[in-house]
């Protein structure tokens, strides 16, 4: 495994310790047989009396039995071996402690590599995504009469109205935001370079529909609105925002500001929000599906999967 570091040393060790068991076993065997005097025992002596002559150099064990005299050191040898079975046994767990220290070691040292490899990529995705320094906004306004709103009102033209309502609001915005671009009418497209100041912009733009809304009540026009917001770089196409925002507005999110997924992302690098962003689950939009006579009946349109979330106002503002 990764993670062994001693297993030769404690392979090597191990099996010296049941050597040493094994030696023991057979010394005791051995005097065990000399005791019964075999005539082979001759034999066998050649490999057994060299350690007990080591050991009769400082140990002599005789003991009387009989008319005869036992010699015990064959024994002393076993429990030498056995004593040496022990040395070892603490060896291999000494290795065994070393092994688990190496293990955790490796282990913190691995943690501490992922730590700092997601630290580094939270930083770069930090980095990457503070290159979005401009938001965009797209607003629809949809004006009917307020008493009955599927009668026709001849006497009003209500796309007239509404792009007048957009001209109004771009030039209340740009008295407090100068650098604001934006494209009217029949749609206001709103881009503005300093995504710190979101909150401030949206808010005042915010300030100003509903100013809107509560005038066009007094005239029995019923106001409806669409916001969506997104997130762009500078090299961002501004086409391209426009086309996906355009886009998010047929899904009809009537009286609600629809985020889009990069800027749910980049506004909470934000230092301070004020407002919350709650996700609205995955829409879908089918591109258009293939006409004509060559056109296979069971291909189906094309479509793109993206996430939106609703800008909301916390219920219990921090203070």
């Amino acid at each position: 495994m990764i993670y062994k570091k001693y297993t030769k040393l404690h392979d090597c060790i191990s099996t010296i310790k049941v050597l040493c068991t094994m030696a023991a076993v057979l010394y005791v065997l051995y005097w065990f047989l000399c005791l019964l005097n075999f005539t082979f025992i001759k034999y066998i002596a050649l490999v057994f009396d060299p350690a007990v002559s080591l050991v009769k150099n400082f140990v002599h064990l005789d003991i009387p039995y009989g008319n005869e005299v036992i010699d015990m050191v064959p024994l002393v040898v076993a429990a030498i071996f056995q004593g040496f079975y022990f040395v070892f046994n603490y060896f291999v767990s000494v290795i065994d402690r070393m092994e688990e220290q190496h293990k955790l070691n490796v282990i913190a040292e691995r943690k501490l590599e992922e730590k700092l490899v997601n630290e580094n990529l939270k930083e770069i995705f930090k980095n990457k995504t503070m290159e979005y320094t401009k938001f965009a906004i797209l607003l629809n306004l949809d004006l009917k009469p307020a008493v009955d709103p599927n009668m026709a009102d001849n006497s009003r033209n209500f796309r007239e109205l509404a792009a007048k309502e957009y001209f109004r609001i771009v030039t209340k915005m740009r008295e407090k935001y100068a650098t604001c671009k934006a494209i009217t009418p029949g749609k206001l497209f709103i881009v503005y370079n300093n995504f710190a100041l979101f909150d401030d912009f949206f808010t005042d733009l915010l300030k100003e529909v509903k100013e809107i809304s509560a005038i066009n009540t007094e005239k029995q026009i019923s106001t409806n609105f669409i916001f969506v917001i997104d997130a762009l770089k500078e090299s961002d196409k501004v086409s391209n925002t426009l086309d996906l925002m355009e886009k998010i507005s047929t899904f009809n999110y009537v009286n609600k500001a629809v985020a889009t997924s990069g800027f749910n992302v980049r506004y909470k690098l934000n230092s301070k929000n004020k407002y919350i962003l709650e996700t609205m689950g995955i829409s879908r939009f089918f591109e258009k599906a293939p006409v004509g006579a060559g056109a296979a009946p069971e291909v189906s349109a094309p479509s793109v999967d993206f996430e939106l979330f609703c800008l909301k106002t916390p219920k219990h503002p921090k203070t």
